[in-house]
């Protein structure tokens, strides 16, 4: 209900952030092109606005790859180092409806807080909202967005 009619998750997800990545497309297109060549299937791309000439950018991946995005990493590290984190769970909102409905992501950012679960990322798109939280509050998450859309 309220725009979204399935709610899944991903378990074993880790973070990969390139802080202050130049900001060009060719850049951002370099430091992605790194982990295709590797085989590396990244989701959850997020970039920061830029500050200047620089921005924060972002993604996720299975933490099955740890150690192919390790390898690849010295190639695609241009400036400074990056932040890898792992012990995250992926929870991914599906609606057809959300393109035409209003507040589904006040709605399920509400829930998340009431629960007491952070959000470390979030990503959109007309179908789907994606949030990367921590993996011990995967359950909780699951309960408080499932509660929020009646589902």
């Amino acid at each position: 209900m309220y725009g979204v009619s399935k709610i899944t998750s991903e378990q074993n997800i880790m973070l990969t952030t390139f802080p202050g990545a130049q900001y060009s497309a060719q850049s951002l297109a370099e430091h992605l092109d790194v982990f295709a060549k590797a085989g590396i299937v990244v989701d959850m791309i997020c970039q920061s606005a830029p500050r200047g000439d620089v921005v924060d950018f972002s993604f996720t991946t299975s933490y099955s790859n740890f150690a192919a995005v390790m390898k690849a990493l010295p190639e695609a590290a241009k400036t400074n180092p990056p932040l890898i984190s792992g012990g995250y769970a992926k929870v991914n909102l599906f609606g057809e409806e959300m393109v035409t409905s209003c507040g589904v992501a006040a709605r399920a950012l509400s829930a998340l807080a009431g629960a007491g679960v952070e959000i470390v990322l979030i990503t959109t798109s007309d179908l789907d909202i994606s949030l990367l939280i921590r993996q011990q509050d995967e359950d909780a998450a699951l309960t408080a967005l499932t509660a929020a859309f009646e589902l």
